[in-house]
This record gives structure tokens, sequence and C-alpha cells, in this order.
């Protein structure tokens, strides 16, 4: 039986100015999704006069969301990360490259690199229920690597082995 729990899903995020030497995030919300990656569309069409469809290729970024409880450590680590990168009077952004390796609970990893944050709460809110609500912090990136489970790994040689022949 296929484990699809994520109980146990943590996040490592390595900013090389801000954070050089990373944080972990594990205090994911519970009212929102705690981890999203956005479906990749590198492949984009246009439609000709003549009616003929024109396929290609186009460079996309991966975007990954992340949900956490407000008021935390990893809140307040992520607004310090979203701060640094926020253009204000006075305030020069600070230009970082970020890094993120999203470690499942079967043992799988993926990395995510070249990258930025891109957007997230400067502030909490609060719900209409009374509770704060959770904050969600959206990333960029330019490359991702890595596997869920060994099927995609023995898959992903198999298909390196056999573009080589």
């Amino acid at each position: 039986m296929i484990d699809v729990s994520g109980f146990g899903l943590k996040a490592t995020i390595v900013a090389l100015q801000s954070f050089p030497m990373g944080f972990t995030v594990q205090q994911f919300s519970d009212d929102l999704d705690p981890l999203e990656i956005q479906d990749d569309a590198p492949g984009a069409y246009e439609m000709m006069y003549d009616g003929s469809l024109f396929a290609y290729t186009q460079a996309t970024p991966i975007i990954v969301k992340i949900s956490v409880i407000p008021g935390t450590e990893d809140d307040i680590n992520l607004k310090i990360l979203l701060a640094s990168r926020r253009m204000a009077n006075k305030l020069l952004p600070i230009s970082d490259v970020t890094s993120m390796v999203v470690s499942y609970p079967d043992g799988g990893k993926t990395v995510f690199s070249n990258g930025s944050i891109m957007s997230g709460p400067p502030a909490d809110s609060i719900k209409q229920e009374g509770r704060k609500r959770g904050n969600t912090y959206t990333f960029a990136f330019g490359t991702s690597i890595g596997a869920q489970s060994t099927r995609q790994t023995v898959s992903e040689v198999i298909q390196g082995f056999v573009g080589l022949i």
C-alpha cells in the first residue's frame, strides 16, 4: 500500500544573503494547503492565420507555495526573508538566491534552486471564525531536481539510458 500521508513534511530554505545557514520549516498551517507546487506548463501554442497550430516550448518558473502557522519561528523567518526583498523608502532590497529542499515523509526529496521569495503577508490576518489565518509564502524557482520515490528514480535512470542509445 502506498503511503500518501503528508505528516512529517519538512522544507529547508537557504537564502545566500539572508539565511546562508538555512532554516527548516516544519510548522505548517492546518487551515490551508501546507505545500502547493503549481503545474508546470513549458509548452505553449498559437493558432496561425491559416488555422494551423504552432506549438513551441517556453521557459516557465516553478511556483511553490508553503503555508505556515502564524507567529511561529518558521513564520518569523519567512517574514524576514520577504522583508529583505521588499523595496521601500531609503531601503534597498537584497538580491538573494534561494534554494528549497522539500523532504517528504516517505523519504523522497525534491530540490528547488535558483529562486526567490515572491510574495507573502507582511502581517497576520484574522479569519471570520476569530482565529489567525495561516500565512502563505510564494516562491519562484528556475530549476528542480530530485525524486519523490524509488520508482521515479529508476524511471529517470532508464530514460537516461534509453536516451544514450
